[in-house]
This record gives structure tokens, C-alpha cells and sequence, in this order.
């Protein structure tokens, strides 16, 4: 084997552990050491500490203390993605429309690998609102209200294991296929309280010009203003704005815009 070969392997290696490194800060590691580093991406604490420098000095990370955190960086690459996100351009008017007749927090999710990714929020009008800064982060399907919706229509697979994250979630299979044939027959789903207690959500599917699910339009807010005896009206009313956007890309393209995390099994 030439040297070059050996050369252009390592680089290959290097490249992907970098990347492998970067992609594994996530909503529960949102800050890392270099042991934590190691143990992610499977290499000497001595590796890691070189990657996560190299990072540092790009940007793509900062240290705080010995801990490592995600770098302004990649914010900037963040809002440049989702600039020229087409499809997110193109849903703006049905989120805001649905905002102006709610006042709540619009999301805008779309499939990714057996979870589900936010890629666009406009923030509640309330004071209180369930405005956290959804986008960008992955939520388990069974237990948000566009994930049903994704389920439902066959976006994403249904969990191997459904975690339970309160006392309402759906854990039990039956169950959540009961569920989905409910979103089915009615355009729209809800989870009252089974992501976070107190937190109440609806949402609807968008189509594309295919027919095939590509995304799911949500309205969430505190149980106090969302009670169950309206969230049929709200699901129905989503549903209007998801219809009202024009058709989004194919299915197939629209994959190409969204990150593939390889660590999905614990979802």
C-alpha cells in the first residue's frame, strides 16, 4: 500500500472524527469535557483534546472552564442553512397566519431519521408562552404532537421503545396505533401534557405535491389557554393553514436539506 493511500485514509479518519465530535453536543449534552468527548466518539482523551482544539480555533466550539460548549460559529452556519432553506421560505406565510389567529408558539418540524427536527418557530405573542427555541432541536415522535402527525402518515418509524417523559405519554403500542388512527381519520393530532407537563399542542401534516407527508405545521401553548373542549377547533383551524402553503418540495429532495444524526437509537 503507497504512502499516499495511508495518507489520504487517516485524513478520511480525521475528517470523520471531527465530525463525528461536532454532531455529538445535543439538547441533553449541550456541554462536554474531554472525557465525555472521548467516550462519545469512541477515541484516547488525548484525541479528543487535539479535535476539540482544532474546533475551538474554527470557532465550531468554546471552552468554558475545562467544559466544552458549541461555538458562535456554528450559529452562524445555522442561520445561512436555514436562510436558503426553500421549503422553511415557503411555510413562513402559513406559520404567520396561524400565529396572528392563535397568539401561541407556531413550529414547523419536519422527519428526521426515526425523530423528528424543528427547522422554524415564531414565537407566542404572550407573555408566557411555550416559545423555548424549538429550532434546531429533535423531540421523540410518540410524544409531541407533530411527531403523531409524522407517525401517523408513515414520515417516520414508530420507536422501538416509547419513553415515557410524563405521566401521560403513550407507551404502550396499542395504544399509540389507536392513536394514529385517530390523526388519520381526523387531519390532525394533539398531546396534552406528554411531552411536558402543562404543555398542550395540536398540529397537522403538510403534503406535498406527491401526497406523501413531509412535514407537520404545530400550535402549542399552556394547558390553561389550550383546554381540551377547543383543541378540536385549533387542530381543524392548523390544518386550513397547513393547506393554504403551496406545495413543498418532493419528499425525496427535501431530504437533502435535513442533518442526519447516526446516533438515533436512543429515540
Amino acid at each position: 500500500m503507497s504512502e499516499n493511500v495511508v495518507a489520504a485514509g487517516a485524513t478520511y479518519q480525521s475528517a470523520e472524527r471531527v465530525l463525528a465530535l461536532l454532531t455529538s453536543f445535543d439538547d441533553t449534552r449541550t456541554e462536554q469535557g474531554v472525557t465525555e468527548l472521548a467516550q462519545s466518539i469512541g477515541v484516547h482523551k488525548s484525541t479528543a483534546s487535539r479535535l476539540a482544539a482544532v474546533l475551538e480555533r474554527a470557532g465550531l466550539l468554546s471552552r468554558h472552564g475545562r467544559r466544552y460548549r458549541l461555538g458562535l460559529e456554528t450559529v452562524r452556519l445555522g442561520a445561512l442553512a436555514l436562510r436558503d432553506f426553500d421549503f422553511v421560505a415557503g411555510m413562513r406565510p402559513a406559520m404567520e397566519r396561524l400565529s396572528a389567529q392563535t397568539g401561541e408558539t407556531i413550529n414547523l418540524a419536519v422527519p428526521d431519521g426515526p425523530a423528528i427536527l424543528h427547522v422554524a418557530e415564531v414565537p407566542a405573542t404572550f407573555i408566557l408562552g411555550c416559545s423555548t427555541g424549538w429550532t434546531g432541536r429533535r423531540t421523540p415522535p410518540h410524544a409531541a404532537a407533530n411527531g403523531k402527525v409524522l407517525l401517523a402518515y408513515g414520515s417516520v418509524p414508530v420507536p422501538r421503545r416509547l419513553d415515557r417523559y410524563t405521566a401521560d405519554t403513550i407507551t404502550d403500542p396499542a395504544a399509540l396505533a389507536a392513536e394514529l388512527a385517530r390523526v388519520r381519520a381526523s387531519g390532525w393530532a394533539a398531546a396534552v401534557g406528554e411531552l411536558e407537563e402543562g404543555l398542550v399542542a395540536v398540529a397537522a401534516p403538510v403534503f406535498d405535491a406527491a401526497g406523501a407527508c413531509v412535514a407537520a405545521l404545530s400550535v402549542s401553548g399552556p394547558a390553561f389557554r389550550l383546554p381540551p373542549d377547543g383543541l378540536a377547533e385549533l387542530g381543524q383551524l392548523c390544518a386550513a393553514c397547513a393547506g393554504l402553503a403551496p406545495p413543498p418540495l418532493p419528499a425525496q429532495a427535501l431530504a437533502r436539506y435535513v442533518p442526519h444524526q447516526r446516533d438515533h437509537d436512543r429515540s
